[in-house]
């Protein structure tokens, strides 16, 4: 059935077009001249706003290939790049620890990512009255969509005399994104397990989504470290629900996950947040969507969905 999926995922971004992937760029190279001067503050904003703005911009990550934006921070040289870029595209729930500053003297257009999303609250492990909102809406196909429609208005605002073809670029990127949105509904509607256990608090979004309960080992940050209490409650939980997957990071030490799995029997298996990816799978071909579609495939084994 998943292969059904994906190939109906496969057949619209082969009517449209295909996706044209690129690589990070640090510098603007002779063949950028003239371009719209744009950075995005990590990776999934940048990935956005390759297949939005196409041909007509020159594009800067601010955070390096393989880099976990929670607690990155650029230097001052990068900054000072960053600045003079025409267009700033940033996370606006609290992802990136740098932003706030940068934004406080940036002069150009700036778009929000989270601009008209509705976002999480949740509780913070370590003090259950601080109240912290998840900024990893991205993971949602649907809530992607909406970001793809405010990087496409930014750019418009920066560049008004190539608004037909940002709106052009942003419909047909959206058009896969629903498709990958279909793919979810499919392949998740008939699962025996609904609950997952993550590396840290990044799925939150997509399980509201698709009617999963996720439950995180970390919170937040990749990098906070859960209580004794919590791993026991988690371990307990795994057993207690006979599950059989615990999910780990890409960009995160698999060291908690793979000790609940030794101690509950179960395997680990990634689930990937897409907070940054490598040169090496950038050069591959992955990306937003490619592995938006193996994280599905990891989730219908976890799950043991039909």
């Amino acid at each position: 059935m998943i292969k059904k999926i994906f190939a109906s995922v496969v057949l619209v971004a082969l009517i449209i077009g295909g996706i044209v992937f690129a690589v990070h760029r640090t510098a603007v190279s002779s063949t950028d001249a003239g371009k719209l001067q744009v950075v995005a503050s990590y990776y999934p904003m940048y990935d956005f706003a390759k297949d939005v703005g196409g041909d007509k911009i020159s594009l800067t990550n601010v955070t390096p290939a393989g880099s976990e934006p929670h607690d990155y921070e650029p230097s001052p040289k990068v900054l000072a790049e960053a600045h003079k870029a025409k267009v700033f595209i940033y996370n606006g729930g609290h992802l990136e620890p740098w932003v706030n500053g940068f934004l406080s003297d940036y002069k150009n257009v700036a778009i929000k990512a989270s601009q008209g999303i509705d976002l999480q609250v949740v509780s913070d492990e370590t003090n259950a009255t601080n109240q912290v909102t998840d900024p990893h809406f991205w993971l949602d196909p649907v809530l992607a969509a909406k970001i793809v429609d405010n990087v496409r208005d930014g750019l418009i605002k920066a560049d008004p005399a190539n608004a037909s073809y940002y709106t052009k670029n942003a419909a047909d990127y959206n058009v896969k994104l629903a498709a990958l949105d279909t793919a979810y509904k499919m392949g998740l509607a008939d699962c025996q397990i609904r609950t997952l256990i993550t590396s840290h608090a990044a799925f939150g979004y997509l399980a509201t989504r698709y009617n999963l309960d996720a439950q995180a080992i970390a919170g937040i940050s990749p990098e906070e470290e859960p209580s004794a209490a919590k791993l026991a409650e988690l371990t307990q939980l795994v057993k207690d629900r006979h599950i059989q997957y615990v999910f780990f990071e890409s960009l995160v030490s698999p060291r908690l996950a793979a000790t609940i799995a030794s101690e509950t029997g179960a395997k680990t298996l990634v689930f990937d947040p897409i907070e940054g990816l490598s040169d090496a799978n950038q050069k591959q071909g992955k990306n937003y969507l490619t592995i938006q579609e193996q994280n599905l495939a990891n989730l219908r084994t976890a799950l043991a969905c039909k």
